[in-house]
């Protein structure tokens, strides 16, 4: 038993001084940072005079960080000493933090490469607003809709901003005679600003309605057969999409109800695409106030199975906006027109969330309801982690380097120590104790580890940044914006300092050790 605990009281001895070791060293490392702050603002400030009130604080801080005992040298004058050490070795000192300073710049620049280019896919990809915002739909196969009903349940949620419906119909325009299927949707003027859809003429309509009294009257009721059915392809628009259908996957029998669009509703504006202008023709720049006519046709199912489809008459359209994509042809036109046709299901409903940390449970309420969501956050997070990996791929290869660096470090200092014996010696003979010795030799380690660490996190954005400059300048001659490909986190560099210093710890650590065993008699007897 007492064997025991004589052995945990021992381990615990050992760890009780490793931790008071660790404690001293990351004392001396703020030390070291400290005074060389103070040795700068000191330089400086003969030249740039209002540098000269940080002075003050600087030098209260290291009279705390070192404590002066009567029978200790202070640890200031051992920094000092062991600048002048490296200052006396020029050569030996340029080559040990050159390639501490290469290993650091490697590392720097490749992982801010990392950081840029996940910056720029991220803006591309996604605005900020984007982040705060889901896309709602009704999963295949479903027996739920979004329909009024729906649009409540979500408005109730908490944290909810937004709730903006999107009905997507078919669209045949009329334009010079020339008939042409297009995809059309009905928004809201906030659905189009919160999805950024920003016109490059022109601009977007002002209607922001949800509900109306006005509807639209029945002109005409047709019922196909399922006979008839199994020969008529309906096509249908869903979320961005045109799908064609062959069959109705319903035995029920399709209504087909004509309707006459309200001659009360006289905001007839549109939004169109380039696309929409390149089918039609169009000339891009005398787009604006062009007309064309169109009828809406939909299909509208229920909750037993039964279908209808709904046509409208025809409707002129005037256009007062273009926006830039040009992939699928289609419009925009206001939420109302499309409601009054006695369309009762939407396509897909846009919830916007207060703050981007509440959209993960606003999603999960949502689809516990039964509806599917999509958001631009999961695309995003994707991208985040593609270049986490690959960030910690590039930071390997620059820790290469930086291995190397430090192994040339370490090779310096021992041999540093083996030349300077007969210093130690003397050193000893005159009175310095063995810690401080061994303070000196962690002094010299972490000051040339912390020096090249700052070089190297200087000159990794430096060379980062002049490569972005140039490929800025290649971007904006061939008519792109500007291109941003470096990003470097604060918190990044701040460990880059950090790690810069433990390399030096880590490299100094044994010689400093060796020095302190050294004998101050037989070393003043070495060759």
């Amino acid at each position: 038993m007492r064997k025991s605990s004589g052995k945990n009281k021992n381990i615990g001895q050992k760890f009780l001084s490793f931790f008071k070791d660790l404690g001293r060293i990351f004392k001396y490392i703020l030390l070291i940072s400290v005074y060389g702050f103070y040795l700068a603002i000191d330089k400086i400030s003969s030249k740039l005079k209002f540098l000269e009130f940080l002075k003050k604080p600087l030098y209260k801080a290291l009279n705390i960080l070192d404590e002066r005992k009567e029978d200790k040298i202070p640890q200031i004058e051992l920094i000092n000493l062991a600048i002048k050490n490296i200052l006396a070795k020029k050569n030996r000192s340029i080559v040990t933090i050159g390639g501490m300073t290469v290993g650091i710049a490697g590392i720097v620049f490749l992982v801010a490469v990392g950081y840029g280019l996940q910056s720029l896919v991220i803006n591309r990809v996604a605005r900020l607003d984007e982040m705060r915002q889901t896309d709602v739909a009704v999963l295949p196969g479903s027996n739920i809709f979004l329909d009024d009903k729906a649009l409540e349940s979500f408005q109730e949620l908490s944290s909810v901003e937004y709730v903006l419906p999107q009905i997507a119909v078919v669209g045949k325009v009329n334009f010079n005679n020339s008939m042409t299927d297009m995809a059309v949707y009905g928004v809201t003027r906030e659905y189009l600003t919160q999805s950024a859809t920003a016109p490059i003429i022109g601009d977007i309509f002002d209607n922001n309605q949800l509900t109306t009294t006005v509807k639209a009257q029945v002109e005409e009721e047709t019922i196909l057969t399922d006979d008839e059915l199994t020969s008529a392809d309906e096509k249908l628009i869903t979320g961005e999409f045109i799908e064609v259908e062959g069959e109705s996957d319903s035995d029920n029998d399709l209504k087909i109800h004509k309707v006459i669009f309200p001659e009360a509703i006289k905001d007839r504006e549109a939004v169109v695409n380039r696309s929409f202008l390149r089918v039609l023709d169009i000339n891009e720049q005398e787009a604006l106030g062009k007309t064309f006519s169109t009828y809406f046709v939909s299909i509208n199912k229920s909750l037993s199975g039964d279908q209808q489809r709904i046509e409208s008459t025809s409707i002129e359209y005037e256009i007062i906006g273009v926006t830039p994509d040009d992939i699928t042809p289609m419009f925009y036109v206001p939420f109302v027109h499309l409601k009054t046709l006695g369309i009762d299901n939407y396509s897909q409903v846009k919830v916007v969330v207060d703050k981007d940390s509440n959209l993960e449970s606003v999603r999960t309420q949502i689809e516990a309801k039964g509806f599917s969501t999509s958001s631009v956050v999961d695309t995003v997070a994707q991208i985040n982690g593609l270049f986490s990996t690959a960030r910690t791929v590039l930071a390997l290869l620059g820790a290469v380097a930086l291995g190397v660096a430090a192994l040339g470090m370490f090779n310096t200092l021992t041999v540093s120590l083996l030349e300077r014996t007969r210093e130690v010696g003397l050193l000893k003979a005159i009175g310095m104790e063995s810690d401080e010795i061994r303070d000196l030799f962690l002094a010299e380690s972490m000051i040339m580890g912390s020096l090249g660490g700052l070089l190297g996190l200087v000159i990794g954005l430096t060379v980062g940044k002049i490569i972005e400059l140039i490929l800025s300048i290649y971007a904006l001659i061939n008519g792109a914006g500007t291109i941003t490909i470096i990003d470097m986190p604060i918190l990044f560099a701040i460990s880059i300092i950090f790690l810069s210093f433990l390399v030096g710890i880590v490299t100094g650590i044994y010689p400093a050790k060796r020095a302190t065993k050294i004998s101050a008699l037989n070393a003043l007897r070495y060759e």
